[in-house]
C-alpha cells in the first residue's frame, strides 16, 4: 500500500497500518528527511517566528500551485519535508463542533464513529485525544473554566505539546516520534500521477532526482494536502473519463482575525494579569451563532506593559468562492491553480467576529480604566503586512494602544473541503467512487470544518481509514 504524503495525515495513517501489517506500507514524500523535530523545538522563538511569517527563509516552504488574486498567497503553502506540517503546527486538539458535524453535510456513520462509539468502544475523538494526551505527559484534554470574561468562559486550550523549560521552546505531537522501522519512507519522491487501468489503481508515478518510475500498488491513499490531493484526483478522473471535471469547488480555510492591546499590569484585574503570568493560550469554544473559537493570551512586553492578544478563528463555509483547478497539458503533473474568495456568508462572519472582538476590547479597557478607541480593522479582510501587525504588541510603549490583524485566506493553512466524504466524488469510507483502490485522507475530505483546529479530526479519520483498509486485506506493494 502506498501513502502519498508524509505530513500529519499520511504519517498517522501509515503508523496505524504498520501496527497491523508490518512491511506492507510505503510513504512517498516529495521533500527530504531534514530532521524530525518541531521547528519550535530546534529554533529560538525569534527564528521560529521568522520561519513562519517569512517563508522565503524556510527551504522547505512550497506552493505547489499558482495562487489567484483572491487568496492563497504569501505564507499560504505546504512544508515539503518528511513530517510536513506536523513539525510546524501549534498542537491545539479540539473536535469539530456538534453544530457543524450534525448539520447534515457530514455522513451520519462518520459522525457516529467520531463522536459516539467506534467499533463498539470509545469514539474516535476520545481515542485520538487520549493518545495525544498520553504523549504530552498527561493532563486533561478539557479543563474547568479559568477565566470568565465578557460573557464568555475560557479554559486552557488543550494542546498536544511538550515544553523545553526556560527557553521558550516547545514541540507539538508528530507521528514521527518513535517512528516504526517497518514503514518504508521514500523521500525526495514527488507524486506525479496515480496510474489507473480499467477503473482501478495499478500504481503511482513518482519523480526522483529527475527520473520517473512507477511504484506498482493496488491501493493508494492520498494524504498530500488538500491542493495536491485535488490535483491527483482530477488527473486520475480525467485519465479514466475525458468528460470528468477539471475543477473542484468547496475549498475553505479558516477566517482568523484579532487584536493586540496594551495595558498597565497594575490596573487590570488579577484574572487578566494571570494571562501573562501563566503564558498559556486560553480558549472559548465556538457556538453555532458566531461559528468562531475565541483565543486569548497575554505577555509582558519589553516596555513592561501587559499585552493581551485575542483572536477569532472561524469557519469559512465551503462553496464556489474557493476552488482548485488544473490545466491539462502534454506532461504531468498538470499546472494547478487556487482561488479562495469570501462568500456573502463569510463576509457576514468577518463582521460578526469584529463585533465580538470590539466588545472584548471595550471590556478590557473598562475593567482596567484604560481609554481606548474602537478597534480599526483592515478592510478588506486579510492584512498584507501580517507579520508587522502580529509583532506590534512588543513595540507598544504606553497603555491604551491597539493593533488589529487578519489572516489572508489560505494563510491559516487549514485548507480543506474539495473532496468531501459522502459527496459526488468520495464515499463515506474515503474511497474515490470512480477508482477502485484510491482513497483520500486529511482535511480535503471534511464536508464542513467548523471552527475547530483540524488536527484531532485528521488523526481520528486516519484511524478510521486504517481499520477499513486492514479489514479489506490489501495485498502488499510490489
Amino acid at each position: 500500500m502506498v501513502v502519498v504524503g508524509g505530513g500529519l495525515a499520511g504519517l498517522a495513517l501509515a503508523r496505524r497500518l504498520a501496527d497491523r501489517h508490518p512491511g506492507r506500507v510505503v510513504v512517498v514524500e516529495s521533500g527530504p528527511d531534514a530532521g524530525r523535530d518541531h521547528y519550535r523545538w530546534v529554533n529560538d522563538p525569534e527564528r521560529a517566528d521568522e520561519l513562519w511569517l517569512d517563508p522565503a527563509v524556510d527551504p522547505h516552504f512550497w506552493q505547489p500551485y499558482e495562487p489567484s488574486d483572491s487568496g492563497y498567497r504569501g505564507i499560504a503553502g505546504l512544508r515539503r519535508r518528511l513530517g510536513g506540517r506536523s513539525l510546524y503546527w501549534g498542537g491545539v486538539v479540539v473536535p469539530i463542533e456538534s453544530w457543524a458535524l450534525e448539520s447534515g453535510e457530514w455522513p451520519a456513520p462518520v459522525v457516529r464513529d467520531l463522536t459516539t462509539s467506534w467499533q463498539g468502544g470509545s469514539s474516535l475523538y476520545e481515542t485520538a485525544a487520549e493518545e495525544v494526551r498520553r504523549w504530552a505527559g498527561g493532563g486533561p484534554t478539557t479543563a474547568e473554566p479559568l477565566l470568565s470574561f465578557a460573557g464568555r468562559e475560557f479554559t486552557e486550550a488543550p494542546r498536544a505539546v511538550r515544553e523545553f523549560a526556560g527557553e521558550g521552546r516547545w514541540r507539538a505531537y508528530s507521528p514521527l516520534d518513535d517512528w516504526p522501522h517497518s514503514v518504508e519512507t521514500l523521500c525526495d519522491s514527488h507524486a506525479v500521477a496515480v496510474v489507473a487501468s480499467g477503473g482501478r489503481v495499478t500504481g503511482l508515478l513518482v519523480e526522483r532526482a529527475g527520473e520517473r518510475q512507477v511504484i506498482s500498488a493496488p491501493t493508494i491513499v492520498l494524504a498530500a494536502g488538500t491542493v495536491e490531493n485535488s490535483r491527483l484526483v482530477l488527473q486520475t478522473l480525467r485519465e479514466i473519463d475525458d468528460a470528468s471535471p477539471l475543477q473542484l469547488t468547496g475549498l475553505a480555510d479558516k477566517l482568523a482575525q484579532g487584536f493586540a492591546a496594551s495595558f498597565d499590569p497594575a490596573a487590570v484585574p488579577p484574572s487578566i494579569r494571570a494571562l501573562a503570568e501563566s503564558g498559556r493560550l486560553h480558549l472559548s469554544r465556538a457556538d453555532g451563532e458566531l461559528r468562531s473559537s475565541l483565543f486569548i493570551q497575554g505577555h509582558i512586553n519589553p516596555h513592561g506593559l501587559l499585552i493581551v492578544d485575542c483572536y477569532c478563528m472561524g469557519e469559512q463555509r465551503p462553496g464556489d468562492a474557493g476552488r482548485v483547478w488544473c490545466e491539462p497539458g502534454p506532461r504531468l503533473p498538470w499546472p494547478t491553480f487556487v482561488a479562495g474568495g469570501l462568500s456573502s456568508v463569510d463576509e457576514q462572519l468577518v463582521q460578526d467576529q469584529r463585533d465580538a472582538l470590539n466588545y472584548i476590547h471595550a471590556e478590557l479597557c473598562r475593567v482596567s480604566g484604560t481609554s481606548g478607541d474602537a478597534l480599526a480593522f483592515t478592510d478588506p479582510f486579510g492584512s498584507v503586512d501580517l507579520g508587522k501587525r502580529l509583532a506590534a504588541g512588543d513595540a507598544m510603549a504606553f497603555p491604551g494602544l491597539a493593533s488589529t490583524y487578519s489572516f489572508p485566506i489560505g494563510s491559516e493553512q487549514h485548507e480543506a473541503g474539495t473532496l468531501p466524504l459522502g459527496g459526488a466524488l468520495v464515499d463515506d469510507d474515503a474511497k474515490v467512487r470512480a477508482v477502485d483502490g484510491l482513497y483520500v485522507t486529511g482535511p480535503a475530505v471534511f464536508p464542513r470544518t467548523g471552527a475547530a483546529n483540524p488536527a484531532l479530526t485528521i488523526l481520528a479519520l486516519a484511524a478510521r481509514l486504517a481499520e477499513q483498509l486492514v479489514a479489506s486485506e490489501v495485498p502488499p506493494v510490489r
